[in-house]
């Protein structure tokens, strides 16, 4: 229920490489290094691709799942206090809950008042007083995050 203006995908087989370095890899060095020339390799491949006239859509292929994707989004409050309850749990997908992190700060900074109430279930839940406080059960994430301002939220998986 949040609509956003996402780019065409073969629109960023660009020239050099765009990626993000995963969390965990950022604690390796060697990894990320590893890492790092690994992607140097695809987007040069990309590149052989493209002048070999492959057409964009084709090349695409190549893209790595780190590929940074960039895109606009526009949501009515409720909406989006909904999308936020469910991507700010530390069980969710990593990339969406990173996209909602960064979102959810954005609105603190303009909106204070409401972007206080962006946060995952376990924190709506513990200001409302409901318990358990965490909804997952078994799946409890083992952070206690409703104690934690979301400038505080980290995660590596």
């Amino acid at each position: 229920m949040t609509p956003a203006s996402r780019p065409i995908l073969h629109a960023l087989t660009l020239d050099e490489p765009d990626y993000l370095l995963p969390v965990l890899l950022e604690q390796e060095p060697g990894l990320a290094k590893e890492f790092a020339g690994v992607m140097d390799q695809t987007w040069d491949n990309i590149v052989k691709l493209r002048k070999l006239g492959v057409s964009e859509e084709f090349a695409s292929y190549l893209l790595p799942n780190a590929v940074a994707v960039r895109f606009s989004e526009s949501a009515d409050l409720l909406n989006l206090h909904h999308k936020h309850a469910m991507r700010l749990c530390y069980n969710a997908q990593e990339e969406i809950w990173k996209a909602s992190l960064d979102e959810a700060q954005q609105v603190r900074e303009v909106q204070p008042r409401m972007g206080k109430w962006l946060l995952p279930p376990c924190g709506l839940r513990s200001r409302a007083g409901t318990k358990p406080v965490c909804p997952e059960g078994e799946r409890f994430c083992g952070v206690v995050v409703w104690k934690k301002d979301i400038s505080e939220y980290t995660r590596v998986i």
